[in-house]
């Protein structure tokens, strides 16, 4: 699971970088050209605003590279960081959730990746199979029950 969403991760963070240097190139003037126009100089102000943001987010993506390269990968018993939890609902269905540094609700492997701050997450951080418990889910509480913790 941690795998899979490095490379999901890492496809991003390629597009934002791609997408920052076409802003970047969009937001540059050649030697003695000014904008002629307000027009002119409002969209190279756009996009070097973009540019910039993209490359916020793109650092952003890093950072959660490098702290997907921490998360331990041994096997546990209790959730935490790192985990692959299902759980099973009172009609017999099963969700599946990563928590993961940089989650964001992906699915990934037919999982939800979540943030370990996430409110899901800081649900089940600690939770054990076998484990009862009520989530919100939608914006209603649902009963669970911890079927897999890995």
């Amino acid at each position: 699971m941690i795998d899979g969403f490095i490379v999901h991760v890492a496809a991003r963070l390629a597009a934002l970088e791609a997408g920052s240097d076409a802003a970047q190139d969009g937001a540059r003037v050649d030697g003695t050209h000014r904008p002629a126009s307000r027009g002119e100089r409002g969209a190279v102000s756009e996009q070097a605003a973009l540019a910039h943001g993209l490359r916020v987010r793109a650092g952003v993506l890093r950072e959660t590279l490098r702290l997907l390269d921490e998360v331990p990968r041994e096997p546990v018993e209790r959730a935490r960081a790192g985990s692959l939890v299902g759980l099973e609902d009172e009609h017999g269905e099963e969700t599946w959730w990563a928590i993961l540094p940089g989650g964001q609700g992906d699915r990934v492997a037919g999982a939800t990746v979540v943030s370990p701050g996430s409110p899901i997450a800081r649900a089940l951080i600690g939770s054990e199979e076998g484990d009862p418990m009520r989530i919100l889910q939608g914006g209603r509480p649902i009963d669970v029950v911890v079927v897999s913790v890995g």
